[in-house]
């Protein structure tokens, strides 16, 4: 079961099912969507802690990178400029101001979902929280990394339609042959994109993740997922949380 709580200290999620049954999708799809794990009134309590600590906040610099933002002992934010995502708001240690983001980085549900899916031990790493408004230009249909990554999603706002900018993931990708990754790897080369960029899939197979606040997503970040374009005028909020093989070097 799920141990974050509300601010009366009730049980903020309504999951029932074992997570081994939640885990056995994330396993043969790569991806795994949970209904109802945050209850509404938490993610607008969220929601409303980060919007009103934002303008506030340190900005991070030229020079600063993911894992020295990620270890700053403060919330900070970085506004992605000049890439994909231009004008995403990418927010460092928010759980060290709002606790209900503090225990979902410690969740014991979403961790016995991913060792249950995972050949090997995973830890949680950093949580962020992404505020996307108005981003129109997001990156392409892509993986993390091969080496080992999973992360999960909660939504904080709800993302009915495609407008919203809901998270899309290609089912099954996750495993791609040996083969099929060097192939890749060429094509990229030869178009000068990074290498991970998404190469042998069909758009038609992808799940798109439109849902309500409190939706719960995992994923194996070794397959192909992307955020979709916002319309201009809409926005999304999300807590993330990056899983990492337990002993590894994070950063």
């Amino acid at each position: 079961m799920a141990t974050v709580t509300d601010a009366e200290g009730e049980p903020a999620t309504d999951i029932d099912v074992d997570a081994d049954t939640y885990a056995a999708t994330l396993a043969a799809d790569g991806v795994v969507v949970v209904e109802d794990f945050f209850a509404p009134s938490l993610c607008d309590e969220i929601r409303e802690a980060v919007e009103s600590r934002l303008d506030g906040l340190p900005r991070a610099g030229p020079d600063d990178d993911y894992g020295s933002l990620a270890t700053r002992g403060e919330p900070v934010v970085r506004e992605r400029t000049g890439e994909n995502d231009d004008g995403m708001l990418d927010v460092f240690n928010m759980g060290l101001a709002v606790p209900a983001l503090a225990q979902l980085k410690r969740d014991r549900f979403v961790a016995e979902v991913i060792n249950g899916a995972a050949a090997e031990r995973y830890t949680p790493d950093n949580l962020n929280v992404y505020v996307n408004r108005g981003v129109t230009d997001t990156r392409d249909f892509h993986a993390d990394t091969y080496a080992g990554k999973f992360k999960s999603f909660v939504y904080l706002t709800d993302v009915p339609d495609e407008r919203y900018g809901p998270f899309q993931y290609i089912p099954g990708s996750h495993e791609p042959s040996v083969l099929r990754r060097k192939a890749a790897k060429l094509v990229n080369r030869v178009r000068g994109n990074p290498s991970t960029d998404g190469v042998f899939y069909d758009d038609d197979d992808a799940l798109v993740c439109t849902a309500s606040k409190g939706t719960l997503i995992i994923a194996d970040q070794g397959g192909l997922h992307r955020g979709t374009p916002q319309e201009p005028g809409f926005e999304r909020m999300l807590a993330t949380t990056s899983y990492t093989p337990a002993g590894a070097d994070h950063h």
